[in-house]
């Protein structure tokens, strides 16, 4: 009787493996409704010049809160910071930023001091109803600027402080949750109004894995960018995610212009990441991101930049981000 009675048990002791590992990963399946975001910035640059024996050197702080809430929700891959490549979900957001700037710089006889700041708000969202996506979003900047001159020995200075509002009209389709195209225009009162058109397709792999191609264009057919994305799942809890960008500009009165960067992200698991990006004028960046909970998470990262091997950026960020 003992013979016949092992075999069930042992059929029950895989049937109970299997659902214990079934619960389990519903479990890390996390779903979050709202993002927000605090990040820190700092940037500084060295540009030397043998024409005209010319310097300048400058850095800036930024301080960014990001807010955004999606009505539905909306489930992590994987990794509790990445989620489907293409969004369906209606959506409200708000942007505060403030920055403050320090410039100086020397030719000849003239040397010029300049202290600056901008303070913006901006608010926007989608609306997604069968398909259709009305999206649009309102921002104001308010700019300040100090400088100081000297000139042979003559001081000069200027200022200046005024605002500048920003909008902009989003009108889209999804003709499937891996497939939409949209059409945008942008108008400030400084520029003129720009319009636009693009694309998103999502390949949808076996399970989470998948690659995604966004592709836009303005109006005039000008400028164009084209960006990829490859995202794979390579153990129990292990991702990794390349990317590549390309942007093509079109000057009507300059030659033209294009710029490609590649960037890749590995997570060791659900929580922990690591990420780095380099593209032309040997533009690169490292940076680290690791979840202290479902809820909270920390990432800093650093980049830098040598354009035409005589004008050096470099910065550092900081970011703390809450989702629910």
């Amino acid at each position: 009787m003992s013979s016949l009675f092992l075999p069930k048990l042992s059929k029950l002791t895989k049937t109970a493996s299997f659902i214990a590992l079934f619960v389990s990963n519903v479990v890390l399946a996390e779903s979050y409704q709202s993002f927000s975001t605090l990040s820190y910035s700092h940037n500084n640059y060295k540009f030397t010049s043998d024409l005209g024996d010319y310097s300048s050197q400058g850095e800036s702080d930024n301080i960014n809160l990001f807010s955004q809430y999606f009505f539905d929700e909306r489930e992590a891959l994987g990794p509790l910071n990445e989620f489907s490549y293409i969004n369906t979900s209606s959506n409200i957001y708000t942007s505060i930023r403030n920055s403050n700037s320090e410039y100086t710089s020397a030719r000849s006889l003239w040397d010029t001091d300049s202290d600056s700041s901008s303070n913006s708000v901006y608010i926007g969202g989608q609306w997604i109803y069968n398909g259709f996506i009305v999206g649009g979003s309102y921002g104001y900047d308010k700019r300040k600027l100090e400088s100081f001159s000297s000139y042979d020995g003559e001081n000069r200075d200027y200022s200046f402080d005024d605002g500048d509002s920003d909008i902009s009209i989003m009108l889209g389709y999804l003709f499937t949750d891996n497939f939409l195209m949209s059409l945008g225009c942008n108008e400030g009162n400084r520029d003129n109004e720009h319009c636009g058109i693009g694309a998103q397709y999502n390949w949808q792999l076996s399970g989470v894995d998948y690659i995604g191609f966004k592709y836009n264009v303005n109006g005039g057919f000008e400028d164009h960018y084209l960006s990829s994305q490859y995202f794979l799942s390579v153990g129990e809890q292990s991702y990794v995610k390349l990317g590549v960008d390309y942007n093509y500009f079109n000057y009507e009165h300059f030659d033209n212009e294009d710029y490609w960067s590649v960037n890749a992200s590995y997570y060791y698991n659900a929580s922990t990441s690591i990420s780095a990006f380099y593209g032309e004028n040997d533009f690169y960046g490292v940076s680290a991101s690791y979840f202290i909970n479902n809820n909270y998470s920390i990432e800093a990262g650093y980049s830098s930049a040598n354009l035409e091997r005589s004008d050096e950026s470099e910065g550092y960020f900081f970011n703390l981000s809450a989702q629910f």
